[in-house]
């Protein structure tokens, strides 16, 4: 849900659903953002995914990993 469709969301229920939409929005940006710097930070560490170089730390395998 982006925020055009938060705001539209939030126009069309009451005031009591109107909580539960925004914490929905919330916690799914909070999660997008916590994968996003788990993601930059592994790259950070040991280098883009399937880039075999003669550096002293090297990224193996292809199976993609999982925070939440």
């Amino acid at each position: 849900m982006n925020e055009v469709n938060l705001l539209e969301s939030l126009g069309q229920v009451s005031a009591s659903e109107s909580g539960q939409i925004f914490r929905d929005f919330r916690r799914g940006h909070v999660r997008e953002m916590v994968c996003e710097v788990v993601a930059a930070e592994v790259t950070e560490l040991c280098g883009s995914e399937h880039d075999p170089t003669s550096s002293d730390v090297c990224r193996a395998g292809s199976s993609s990993g999982r925070v939440l």
